[in-house]
C-alpha cells in the first residue's frame, strides 16, 4: 500500500497533553514518539474518545517511530501523552 504521511498539528504535542484531532479521511498514518532517554515516555492513540478502541498505546525511553496505515472507524482521534521531557507528532496515511 503506497502512501504518504500529513501531520496532523503543526507542531510537537508536549507531554501530559491529551486532546483530539480530526483527519481527513479514515486512515491514521502513525506517530514520532520522542523521550528524553531517561524517563519513558507513553502515548495512547484511540478512536473517538478517551475509551474508544485502541489503535495506539507505546512506551519508550528512548523514542519510537511507526509510519503505517491504521485503518480507524472514525475521523476523529483521541491522544494522550505523558512523560518527563516526552513529545510527539502524530500523522494522517494520505494515498
Amino acid at each position: 500500500m503506497a502512501g504518504n504521511i500529513k501531520p496532523l498539528f503543526d507542531g510537537l504535542k508536549a507531554a501530559t497533553s491529551t486532546g483530539t484531532v480530526t483527519m481527513d479521511g479514515n486512515l491514521f498514518g502513525g506517530f514520532d514518539l520522542n523521550a528524553d532517554g531517561t524517563n519513558a515516555a507513553v502515548l495512547e492513540v484511540r478512536e473517538d474518545t478517551s475509551t474508544g478502541r485502541l489503535l495506539v498505546h507505546s512506551k519508550s525511553t528512548t523514542g519510537k517511530i511507526s509510519h503505517a496505515p491504521y485503518k480507524s472507524r472514525s475521523k476523529t482521534l483521541y491522544y494522550s501523552i505523558s512523560g518527563t521531557g516526552a513529545d510527539m507528532m502524530l500523522y494522517e496515511w494520505v494515498e
